[in-house]
C-alpha cells in the first residue's frame, strides 16, 4: 500500500470520454495493500496485429454509459433535477453476457446500458464488484456472445509487448502498443495483480484492454500515474479470472 500511495503513483481514473478525469476511489486503495513491484524495465518494439484479429478483439469490447440517480443541480442560477452520466469501456469475458468494467465506472449508478460493437444496446446487471476497481457486468442477449481469452498469468513478463485497445465510441484506430514494465504481486498469494505500462491513456480508456501478441487478456485498463501520463495501469487477468471464479462459485452453493 505504502508504494502506491506515494504522490507519484495517485492514479488518474481515464473514464468519461465525455467527463473530466478524476482520482483513485479511496475504496480501491485496500485493495493494493502490500503490492510488491518487479523494478526491472525492458524495452521493445511495439507488436502489430492483423485486420482479422483486431475484428475478432474489437467484437468483444463494448462501450458503457452509467446514469446516476436524479440529484438536485445548479445551472444559470436555477435548481433542478438532473442526472449525471459517466463512459467507459467493458470486455466480455462469458459468451453468457458476462462484462470485465472499471468500479468506478459504475459505481452509484441507478441504470447502466451497455452497447455491443453491432449497435445493440442492452441494460445491464451488476454481478460482483471488488476492491480492485473491478466490477463484473451482466447483460442479457437473445444469442451468446463472442468472449476474449484470458492470458494465462504466467505469459505476463517484463518487457512484453502488449496492446491497449480503446474502444469509446467503437473508434478502432485507437489501437497502441507499448510494453510491461512493472509487474505488482500480491504479498501473499504471489500473484500477479497489477501491470504497469508504458502506453500513454486518453479520457474514455477506462475498462479496455491490454492484450497479449496473441489477442488474449493480459489486463483491464484501470488509470494512469498522475507524475507521469506515459505510464499507466491495468488490472492483470488473473485477478479478473479469480472474481469471476468467486462470482461462478457464488451461484452454484
Amino acid at each position: 500500500m505504502a508504494k502506491l500511495c506515494l504522490k507519484n503513483l495517485i492514479l488518474w481514473m481515464a473514464f468519461a470520454a465525455f467527463g473530466p478525469l478524476g482520482s483513485l476511489p479511496c475504496a480501491a486503495q485496500p485493495f493494493f495493500v502490500g503490492a510488491v513491484e518487479d523494478p526491472e524495465i525492458l524495452v521493445s518494439k511495439a507488436p502489430s496485429s492483423s485486420d482479422s484479429s483486431r475484428q475478432n478483439q474489437e467484437a468483444t469490447l463494448v462501450d458503457i454509459k452509467a446514469v446516476d440517480a436524479p440529484s438536485l443541480h445548479t445551472q444559470n442560477g436555477k435548481i433542478g433535477l438532473a442526472s449525471d452520466e459517466r463512459y467507459g469501456q467493458g470486455i466480455i469475458i462469458d459468451s453468457s453476457g458476462i462484462i470485465a468494467t472499471n468500479r468506478h465506472i459504475i459505481q452509484n449508478a441507478n441504470h447502466i446500458y451497455v452497447a455491443l460493437s453491432t449497435g445493440q444496446a442492452f441494460e445491464a446487471t451488476v454481478l460482483r464488484t471488488s476492491q480492485a476497481d473491478l466490477c463484473l457486468i451482466k447483460i442479457d442477449t437473445p444469442t451468446p456472445l463472442r468472449a476474449i481469452s484470458l492470458a494465462d498469468p504466467s505469459e505476463i513478463q517484463i518487457g512484453s509487448n502488449v496492446i491497449a485497445v480503446a474502444n469509446a465510441g467503437f473508434n478502432p484506430q485507437r489501437i497502441r502498443g507499448g510494453q510491461v514494465i512493472r509487474i505488482f504481486k500480491g504479498k501473499l498469494s504471489n500473484n500477479v495483480e497489477l501491470l504497469e505500462t508504458n502506453i500513454p491513456l486518453k479520457p474514455g480508456d477506462s475498462g479496455g484492454p491490454i492484450l497479449s501478441k496473441n489477442g488474449a487478456l493480459l489486463g483491464l485498463i484501470m488509470g494512469k500515474q498522475i507524475s507521469d501520463p506515459t505510464k499507466s495501469y491495468a488490472i492483470a487477468s488473473s485477478r479478473i479470472q479469480q472474481e469471476y471464479f468467486k462470482y461462478r462459485n457464488s451461484i452454484l452453493n
